[in-house]
């Protein structure tokens, strides 16, 4: 049986088809399907930084408020802002990672940093919001203490504040992003895969606006009726549900990375079956998917192919199939015949 190797990434160039029986595309020095805009990338991480100078500063004074007006549900969002900073801070490294090169002994490079970071990012989300929790259980049973409803409402209404400047901050770029015009779907669709980490800042900025009105609303309930304080604890106990609730797919996609299981949203057997629907391919087997960060999936699998086809013919055709209608960025690929 003769076979034939190929290591392809995206639209990258032919530098050469037949060479003692392999056939190959080769992406120069970097590693293959991980090299990095750097324009974009420090586009991002600016970006990012100033979202985390903005969401310290918001931290900051919540603290502060929280403090003075004796108010849970304000120190409750303000913990939900140590987990925004963790992960800003986490993704800011991550690109700043992405930029690494890869070496003999870290021969992926160094994506999975983000994956660890994030795993730390959620045990930090879970501590603070076990301990607000038990203060909010405890002055239930104790009896609720004086809380200033009219500094709970200005802090939430600053936090709206802080909260829709970096929504727009971010969030211009996430629509330039994907209203840019590129020469073909493939290649629109390698792009939209690089600013995940913008993407999912703002997405976290976006349910923080929603917890600082829910924060306003109860503080402004209890400005109007000082004697329903509870109301701060109701929203305590129902904003720390909701903190840990949103952590619960981050840590499932958190431990299919690290379990290397098939993302998602990548459907194995349907991989399988458009490649076996080329009438040149006669099986395929030893088919791996697997990613080693969020946006980071790598594919491996050999095809068999008629004895009478041209092996490079298959192989562009593999390659358009994969990358246009998968986005996959770093396959291998052994033609056998």
């Amino acid at each position: 049986m003769e076979a034939q190797v190929i290591e392809i990434s995206g639209d990258l160039p032919d530098l050469g088809r037949k060479n003692g029986g392999v056939s190959r595309k080769i992406c120069g020095e970097a590693a293959c399907g991980f090299s990095k805009d750097s324009e974009e990338r420090s586009a991002s991480m600016r970006k990012l930084l100033i979202a985390v100078v903005l969401c310290v500063i918001f931290m900051s004074v919540e603290v502060v408020g929280g403090i003075k007006a004796n108010s849970l549900a304000i120190l409750t969002d303000a913990a939900h802002l140590v987990s925004d900073v963790a992960a800003f801070a986490i993704s800011l490294f991550s690109l700043w990672a992405a930029g690494w090169e890869s070496n003999p002994r870290q021969s992926y490079g160094f994506f999975r940093i983000e994956i660890l970071g994030a795993l730390l990012s959620i045990q930090l989300i879970w501590l603070l919001a076990g301990i607000l929790v038990y203060e909010a259980i405890q002055r239930i049973i104790s009896g609720t203490r004086e809380v200033n409803g009219f500094l709970m409402f200005l802090v939430a209404a600053f936090g709206l504040v802080v909260n829709i400047i970096m929504a727009f901050l971010l969030g211009h770029d996430h629509n330039h992003h994907h209203t840019k015009h590129t020469k073909d779907d493939s290649t629109q669709l390698l792009g939209e895969s690089k600013n995940v980490n913008v993407q999912g800042a703002y997405l976290h900025v976006l349910g923080d606006s929603i917890q600082s009105v829910g924060v306003m609303i109860g503080g402004g309930i209890i400005w109007w009726k000082p004697e329903w304080q509870i109301v701060d604890l109701i929203c305590t106990l129902v904003f720390s549900v909701i903190v840990l609730g949103t952590t619960i797919k981050m840590l499932r996609n958190i431990l299919e990375v690290l379990m290397e299981s098939t993302p998602r949203e990548i459907d194995a057997a349907e991989v399988q079956r458009g490649l076996l629907e080329m009438e040149e391919v006669l099986a395929v087997h030893e088919l791996h998917i697997w990613a080693i960060t969020v946006g980071k999936v790598l594919l491996a699998c050999h095809v068999i192919v008629r004895p009478e086809v041209n092996a490079d013919m298959v192989l562009d055709k593999v390659i358009d199939y994969i990358t246009r209608v998968y986005n996959i960025s770093h396959v291998t690929i052994q033609i056998e015949r």
